[in-house]
């Protein structure tokens, strides 16, 4: 019903707004700023004072703290004036909570720490003071345990990061010259604290306005296959499990902003790929978002050229794979006009990773080894460094496309839960598709995808292991 929800959300959302069906991977119509003032005439409030963003960091700090004590009577919610003392001398440490809490769910509640702040009208920057505030006083006030320094960060930029996203949603839905009771629900469900602000005191400076969005959904299905390998001492002892399955797709792409245009503000311009993929034995979820912070622009014809500093976080979970990055680099982005008809797009983005994850798989030689051994998380937390590249020819009747992600990965220091087992993790995503353009709406594709990972971690007993996994499959997509 959720998925129901958002869905219905997204198509009203953008259906009733400006868009570019032609082509909703990469590129987008530069002449939205001539639209956006002929579609509303937006009259800003003032900023409110400093201290109602605070107030509500902080309220919303207790509302949630009380919820657990006294409602769900969880045992970390349980603090006092020692667990405060405990948690300022002992100072950060690495947590080992689930996957999803730490990298979905901090993120989640750092989103609205960042949108009381924008709502309250200030600017990107200035908000993210208070993801930081709201993460801090959470970590060492509001829980008995130890303070979590990937709990702060993936708050703290996770909450900037889709804070920013979701309000410029949000204040998408509100910028429309009549926006409908629709309208309203959306953006009270994308952001509470932009819907409240602007009903009680109107909108506020440093608004976004209005920015065209291009949104495609797409389902499919295909054949996926692939191996474990880990290279033992003994041939005898290797592990080679092989597998493959008929598996069903689901997902969208959503690009805000235009590529090719001179940004003002960070996130100005951002792309999200979602792919949900249900296996017979097997699922995977698949997120990639990308944001701009900074660009500079040259525009020749139909030619241009963008080198721009960049943020993304990507994230593959699920039965087969599990990991995730938020990085942080410079690229560059240009499209070539070969005819007509005909264009070339080639981006270059080498990055580094803030905060990465990935899986582990060495449990059952450590249960085998160790015999008081007891996971503590499934996956190792990760800096390293990020290269992404993505290419595309487009057509008249149709675009081949490629996106490269490729990771290198270094376990955390101090931060590894499994006797020891630090070391490196190179991870690779390759996804490659055919498109054929039936009409301005509806796309024929197939698709490749290529996923690969060599663990290499010190240790008597942690021999190096390989993964594959590859699919092809045909999909159908709508563009709105």
């Amino acid at each position: 019903m959720k998925k129901i929800i958002a869905l219905l959300l997204f198509f009203h959302l953008f259906v009733y707004g400006e868009t570019n069906a032609t082509d909703t991977t990469m590129a987008s119509d530069s002449s939205y700023l001539i639209k956006a003032q002929n579609k509303m005439l937006v009259k800003h409030a003032e900023s409110l004072p400093l201290f109602v963003p605070l107030t509500e960091v902080l309220v919303q700090n207790s509302l949630i703290w009380a919820w657990d004590r006294y409602v769900l009577g969880v045992n970390y919610a349980k603090i006092s004036p020692q667990v405060w003392k405990r948690n300022i001398e002992n100072g950060w440490t690495w947590d080992n909570n689930h996957f999803g809490i730490n990298f979905f769910g901090h993120p989640l509640q750092g989103v609205f720490y960042h949108g009381a702040a924008r709502a309250s009208g200030l600017s990107f920057y200035p908000s993210v003071f208070y993801d930081m505030l709201g993460s801090f006083t959470w970590e060492f006030f509001c829980e008995n345990e130890y303070p979590s320094l990937n709990d702060f960060i993936t708050t703290s930029y996770g909450g900037a990061f889709y804070g920013e996203i979701l309000f410029r949603l949000s204040e998408r839905l509100l910028a429309k010259s009549n926006p409908t009771w629709i309208d309203y629900v959306g953006a009270f469900i994308l952001q509470p604290y932009t819907f409240i602000h602007h009903r009680i005191s109107g909108t506020r400076p440093n608004n976004p306005g209005y920015f065209p969005i291009e949104l495609s959904v797409f389902s499919g299905a295909g054949l996926r296959f692939g191996s474990d390998y880990r290279y033992d001492k003994a041939p005898a002892e290797r592990l080679n499990d092989k597998w493959e399955e008929l598996f069903g797709f689901a997902g969208l792409n959503l690009i805000y902003g235009s590529p090719k245009r001179e940004m003002q503000k960070p996130f100005e311009y951002f792309t999200i790929h979602m792919t949900q993929e249900m296996g017979q034995k097997e699922r995977l979820f698949n997120l990639e978002v990308l944001a701009k912070l900074k660009n500079i622009n040259k525009i020749s014809g139909s030619d241009w050229f963008d080198f721009a500093s960049y943020t993304s976080y990507d994230v593959f979970y699920g039965d087969l794979v599990e990991m995730s990055a938020f990085s942080l680099g410079l690229g560059t982005d240009f499209m070539v006009a070969l005819r007509p008809n005909l264009s070339f797009r080639l981006m270059s983005i080498p990055s580094f990773v803030v905060l990465g994850s990935t899986d582990f798989n060495y449990d059952d030689l450590l249960k085998e080894f160790y015999p008081d051994y007891k996971p503590t998380r499934t996956y190792q937390l990760n800096y390293g460094v990020h290269y992404k590249a993505a290419f595309e020819i487009t057509a008249k009747h149709g675009r081949i496309s490629n996106n490269t992600n490729i990771f290198l990965l270094k376990t955390m220091p101090s931060s590894a839960p499994h006797y020891g087992a630090n070391g490196w993790d190179v991870v690779g995503f390759n996804i490659s598709n055919i498109d054929f353009f039936l009409t301005n709406h509806i796309n024929l594709g197939l698709n490749l995808k290529f996923y690969f990972k060599i663990a290499a971690y010190e240790g008597e007993y942690f021999e190096p292991m390989s993964r594959t996994m590859e699919s092809f499959g045909f999909y159908v997509k709508y563009l709105f």
